[in-house]
C-alpha cells in the first residue's frame, strides 16, 4: 500500500453559512496542506474562521447551514466532502483524532472514564474489552498521569482541568490517527499544566509520526510545538510558513500588530498596541489603535494600606454525620497575609485549585474567612456591610455567564445601583451612558443585549457595571484569561487608563505571567493553599526564591527568543 505523505490537503476552500436565510462567507478561498507528522498551527481570533476550517476536515458542519461550498478538501488522500456519513464515522477517531478546547463540555458528565476511552477503542479496533482496559490504562501512564487506574475509574467532575485534557489526548491517539486536530487544547488551563499537555502532544506525535492540526489564538504557545504556522483573519489566510520565520519576521500588518499587542517585552503599565476589530472587505490591510503611550504610566499613590488580610484560612465543609454536621474539611486557603496598597496593583498568581479564587471571594464577600482578620482602611470588615460592599467589586473571568442574557446594557451596567435607592429609568440610562463613556463603549449601543457584542465588549459591560457604585478596589478573577490577545491588549490599556485617571486599586487574578509583569506593582504566588512568595513583581518574577515560581517561570511559553533572533 502507497504511503500518503500529505495528511491534509485544503485547496481554494470557499465556505458560506445562511444565517435566517443571510448568507455569511466564513473562508475565502484558503489553501492548506499538512505532511506526515508534521505539526501545523493556524492562529487567529476568534471568528477568524479557525475552528470553521478544523470542523471541516471532520465534516462536523451541519450541511443544511451551508450554501454551496467550493473547493476541495482532501484528508488520508480521501475527498472528505463527497463521502457519506458512515464512511465519515469509520475514519472519525480511527484515522482523525480531536481534541477539544473544553474537556468538560465534551466528556460525557455521566460516564466514568474507562466506559468513555473504552467506547473508541472497541468501535475502531478489533481487541477484547480486557485489551481495551489494558491499552487504555497504558495510554494514561504515556500522558504522564501518576495515578492511571484511579483516572481510568473515575468521572470528569472528579478530575482536574488538566487531567481532563490528558484524558482527551489519550482519548484521540487511542486508535493510532494519522492525524491529531486540537483545538484551543490549552486555552483554559495554567502555564505549568499547559507546558505538560504541550510536551505530551508534541512527543507522542513525534514518536508515533502523527500529523497535528493545532487550532489556538496564542502565538507563544505556536512557538512552542507548530513546525509551520498559518495566520488567519476575516476567513483568509494572509501569512503562512514556518513558525520562527513568520514570529521572527512577519511581513503582513496583521501578523506584526499581532505580535505587538502581546505585554511580553513590553514596558509595564504602558500602554499596548492594539488591532481593529474589522478588516475593510476587499482588502489586506488593518486599522491600528490606540498607538502605545510610553508616558501614560499609571499614577503613583501614597502607598498606604488599603486592604489587609492577616492569617487568613478558608475551609469547606467536605463529609457530614447523618445529622448534616460537617465532619471533615477542605482547606483552600491556609493562614495567608497579603496587603494592597492604595492606587496599586497586587496580584495573586498560581495554578487552579491554590486558592486565588476563594481568596478573592472572601474579599469581596462571597466566601467568609473561616479564621483570620479582613481590613479595610484599617476597620475589620469580616462582616461586610453594605457599604464596604459598595467599595470593593469583583469583575469575573467569563463575561458571558456574568450578564444577565435578556437585560439590555443600561440595565446590566446600573443594576448594583438600584438595590439601595430608586431610580427613574431616564436617570439610569444617563448614568449608563457616562459609564459607557468610562469603559470606551459606544454610548448608542445602551438598549442592546449582551449576544450583539463580542467578548472584549462584553467584558467592557462588566468593568462598566462594576464602576457604577464608585468602588476603590477591583478585584480582577482572570479578567482576560478568555479573550485574545488583541482584545486581551484593549482591556489591559483600559484598566491602566482607570486606576490612572480614577486612583483605583486592584486584586488582579492571573497565571498569565506576562500579564502580570505587564499591569502589577506587587505579586504574591499561591501554591498548595498557602502564599509562598510576595514582592515587587518585577523582583519575584525574575529572581524567584520558592521552587514553585521557578518552576512557573520555566513554563511560561515565550516568544522573545525567537524575536530577538
Amino acid at each position: 500500500m502507497r504511503e500518503i505523505l500529505t495528511v491534509v490537503d485544503i485547496h481554494n476552500l470557499e465556505l458560506e453559512f445562511l444565517s435566517e436565510g443571510i448568507p455569511f462567507k466564513a473562508l475565502k478561498g484558503i489553501s492548506l496542506t499538512i505532511a506526515k507528522g508534521e505539526i501545523v498551527g493556524i492562529v487567529g481570533e476568534s471568528g477568524s474562521g479557525k475552528s470553521v476550517t478544523a470542523m471541516n476536515l471532520l465534516q462536523l458542519l451541519p450541511r443544511d447551514k451551508i450554501n454551496s461550498p467550493t473547493g476541495t478538501v482532501s484528508v488520508l488522500g480521501n475527498n472528505v466532502k463527497s463521502m457519506t456519513e458512515n464512511e465519515l464515522r469509520q475514519i472519525r477517531g480511527s484515522k482523525i483524532g480531536m481534541v477539544f478546547q473544553e474537556p468538560m463540555t465534551a466528556l460525557n458528565p455521566v460516564l466514568r472514564v474507562s466506559t468513555q476511552i473504552n467506547e473508541v477503542i472497541l468501535r475502531h479496533t478489533a481487541i477484547t474489552e480486557l485489551e481495551a482496559k489494558t491499552l487504555a490504562l497504558q495510554l494514561l501512564a504515556d500522558m504522564k498521569i501518576n495515578e492511571p487506574q484511579r483516572v481510568y475509574e473515575s468521572f470528569p467532575h472528579e478530575l482536574s482541568g488538566g487531567m481532563r485534557q490528558r484524558v482527551m489526548i489519550a482519548m484521540a491517539f487511542s486508535c493510532s490517527p494519522e492525524l491529531i486536530v486540537a483545538d484551543e487544547p490549552t486555552t483554559a488551563l495554567d502555564v505549568t499544566v499547559q507546558a505538560q499537555i504541550l510536551h505530551l502532544l508534541r512527543e507522542r506525535a513525534r514518536n508515533t509520526q502523527t500529523s497535528v492540526l493545532l487550532i489556538t489564538h496564542d502565538l507563544a504557545v505556536v512557538s512552542q510545538i507548530c513546525d509551520r504556522v498559518y495566520v488567519m483573519y476575516k476567513g483568509k489566510f494572509v501569512e503562512s510558513g514556518e513558525t520562527k520565520k513568520i514570529i521572527g519576521s512577519p511581513s503582513h500588518p496583521y501578523t506584526k500588530a499581532l505580535l505587538n499587542s502581546l505585554p511580553e517585552g513590553k514596558k509595564p503599565k504602558t500602554r499596548l498596541e492594539t488591532v481593529a476589530a474589522a478588516m475593510l472587505e476587499g482588502t489586506d490591510s488593518i486599522n491600528r489603535v490606540a498607538p502605545p503611550n510610553q508616558g501614560n504610566k499609571a499614577i503613583n499613590r501614597s502607598g498606604k494600606t488599603l486592604l489587609e488580610i492577616k492569617n487568613g484560612s478558608v475551609k469547606y465543609p467536605k463529609s457530614y454525620n447523618f445529622v448534616g454536621t460537617p465532619t471533615s474539611f477542605h482547606t483552600a486557603v491556609n493562614n495567608v497575609t497579603i496587603s494592597i496598597e492604595e492606587g496599586k496593583t497586587l496580584a495573586l498568581v498560581g495554578e487552579s485549585g491554590c486558592g486565588k479564587t476563594s481568596l478573592a471571594n472572601s474579599v469581596v464577600g462571597l466566601t467568609n474567612l473561616s479564621s483570620g482578620d479582613i481590613t479595610y482602611r484599617g476597620k475589620n470588615i469580616k462582616d461586610h456591610t453594605p457599604e464596604i460592599r459598595r467599595q470593593i467589586q469583583i469583575v469575573f473571568q467569563d463575561p458571558q455567564s456574568s450578564l444577565d442574557p435578556r437585560w439590555p446594557v443600561w440595565k446590566i451596567m446600573t443594576e448594583p445601583l438600584t438595590i439601595n435607592k430608586t431610580y427613574k429609568k431616564l436617570e439610569l440610562k444617563e448614568i449608563a451612558i457616562e459609564l459607557c463613556e468610562m469603559v470606551g463603549l459606544e454610548t448608542d449601543q445602551i438598549n442592546k443585549l449582551p449576544h450583539e457584542f463580542s467578548g472584549g465588549q462584553k467584558q467592557r459591560i462588566a468593568i462598566g457595571r462594576a464602576l457604577s457604585v464608585r468602588p476603590s478596589l477591583l478585584v480582577l478573577d482572570e479578567p482576560t484569561s478568555a479573550l485574545d490577545v488583541s482584545v486581551q491588549a484593549q482591556i489591559l490599556n483600559l484598566l491602566l487608563d482607570l486606576q490612572d485617571e480614577y486612583g483605583l486599586t486592584y486584586l488582579f487574578i492571573s497565571h498569565d505571567v506576562s500579564v502580570v509583569r505587564h499591569i502589577a506593582d506587587k505579586v504574591a504566588v499561591m501554591y498548595q493553599s498557602q502564599l509562598v512568595e510576595t514582592g515587587k513583581t518585577d523582583e519575584v518574577l525574575s529572581r524567584p526564591t520558592h521552587d514553585y515560581t521557578r518552576t512557573l517561570m520555566n513554563a511560561v511559553p515565550s516568544l522573545l527568543p525567537i524575536v530577538s533572533n
